[in-house]
């Protein structure tokens, strides 16, 4: 197709040359292939087109009802209301068809696991059907056989972060430090004497501190506040005792809500000590759904419990609106302030000058005053002075009548009314003030410069003035034109 093969109606030509059929405006758009007429057009609405494609997304999620309550407008997961648990055999809410309460409800077949093992890595079962899976290890007394929850044995205590010494040289330094009243080298001490001594119990370690007068007391104490993964702990790893021990340089409580926890007598302390330990982690798991501890919400034994789902709302277009400080505060729109507001006064949004509450005009208070003033030009009450709509009563400041105002009082004028603006004192204007005035002003400053340069101009003269220039006689001086062709 060549661009200029248009004998009839000249080629070089932009407006002309259609005559010929290879031409350039021939080859044009305006038949099936071109923009606005075609089945393949973008503005004719054909199949193909952009503008009346059948593309609205009708049965998505976003536009489909809830899964979860069957409303509209939201996705199961962003349901505000709980989650309804429906059984798949009865159709019945409230359980699953795991626990349906129906007889004929047939049980519920497992699915075939595919996964990788944990234990031997092979595919086709899980860990807890592998046949290569090595004993159960229980974590508390590291024993085989049985799960820690289900264990009774007393914990296995792991002492290896602790010196190995003798039993003189440990108990040397308890002693050393009972002196030195350091409660850290005490604690290492007995921790070594267990060590050393490992059927050392705390009954007999407090009777031998108190019958060496070693200033170091055991006591045992009770507290109930203690949560559920904590519990108490002998020196031979036997939980669940009832006292907690504690370390003190005094047998007695240090402080006064202290003493209700502490043992009345030596005698009681030591009958506590054989049911006492030290607080570590009991090693049990706590229950998602009944937050008891000893066993995991997949077996929990309680009703499932439906817990309030935490709804993350957006601070700006949730239920609370922003708050604008800058906006009126009588509309609540931002543009103006509340003397410019074009709507009338809103008293939802006033605050009360004398209760300080929301609702009403300090006119109106119910409080202080039995509601309200009277309007100062026309004594009535109901409104105010600029709403008032009698003429408005002049009161000059000069002899209080009225009718006049100070300014045309017709009686001389009193100046013991008037304070002088320089001194502050009454009985006088500025004008008659006998003090001098602090501050003298700039105008006053600049005339008198003004003045003194005047005086210099006329002391030197325009010939002194105008000598500076140069030019000689020709030039004259300053203000004088230039006469020669080497002048200004």
């Amino acid at each position: 197709m060549s661009w200029g093969n248009t004998d009839a109606g000249g080629g070089d030509q932009w407006g002309a040359g259609h005559g010929a059929t290879d031409g350039f405006h021939d080859a044009n758009f305006g038949d099936n292939d071109q923009f606005k007429g075609g089945t393949t057009s973008f503005d004719n609405g054909g199949g193909g087109g952009f503008g009346d494609g059948d593309i609205e997304g009708g049965g998505g999620r976003l536009n489909g009802a809830c899964f979860n309550c069957g409303e509209e407008g939201h996705m199961k997961a962003d349901c505000p209301k709980p989650r309804v648990m429906r059984c798949r055999h009865c159709n019945a809410e409230g359980h699953t068809m795991a626990r349906c309460p129906d007889p004929s409800c047939p049980p519920q077949e497992p699915r075939e696991f595919t996964g990788e093992c944990r234990v031997c890595g092979k595919e086709g079962h899980r860990a807890a059907d592998c046949p290569d899976k090595p004993p159960m290890i229980c974590r508390n007394c590291e024993e085989e056989g049985h799960a820690a929850s289900d264990c009774k044995n007393p914990r296995k205590i792991n002492r290896d972060n602790v010196a190995e010494v003798s039993a003189e040289d440990a108990w040397a330094k308890i002693t050393q430090g009972a002196q030195d009243k350091d409660m850290d080298d005490v604690k290492e001490g007995i921790l070594e004497y267990c060590k050393a001594l490992p059927e050392l119990t705390y009954y007999e370690l407090e009777s031998a501190f108190r019958n060496l007068n070693i200033g170091v007391y055991i006591i045992a104490v009770e507290k109930p506040q203690m949560i559920g993964a904590l519990t108490n702990m002998d020196l031979q790893g036997n939980l669940n005792k009832k006292y907690q021990v504690t370390y003190r340089f005094q047998s007695g409580p240090a402080r006064a809500r202290e003493a209700q926890y502490f043992p009345k007598g030596t005698a009681e302390n030591l009958e506590r000590l054989n049911d006492a330990g030290e607080p570590v982690n009991s090693g049990l798991l706590k229950c998602n759904n009944c937050d008891e501890y000893g066993h995991t919400s997949k077996s929990c034994p309680s009703d499932r419990v439906e817990k309030e789902r935490v709804v993350v709302k957006c601070y700006n277009c949730g239920p609370t609106p922003r708050v604008d400080k800058f906006a009126c505060k009588n509309c609540g729109q931002p543009g103006h302030k509340a003397q410019e507001c074009p709507e009338p006064p809103n008293p939802a949004n006033v605050d009360c000058r004398k209760c300080g509450e929301k609702g009403h005009f300090s006119r109106d208070c119910p409080q202080g005053g039995g509601g309200g003033g009277a309007c100062h030009n026309c004594g009535q009450e109901g409104h105010r002075a600029k709403e008032c709509s009698e003429p408005k009563k002049l009161i000059c400041r000069n002899c209080d009548e009225e009718g006049h105002s100070s300014r045309e009082c017709p009686k001389p004028r009193d100046y013991s009314r008037v304070k002088c603006s320089n001194c502050g004192e009454m009985g006088h204007t500025k004008v008659r003030c006998k003090q001098a005035i602090p501050n003298p002003d700039a105008d006053e400053v600049g005339m008198n410069a003004g003045a003194s340069f005047d005086a210099a101009e006329a002391a030197l003269g325009e010939d002194n003035l105008g000598g500076d220039f140069g030019g000689g006689d020709a030039a004259g001086n300053w203000k004088a034109g230039a006469t020669s062709d080497g002048g200004w």
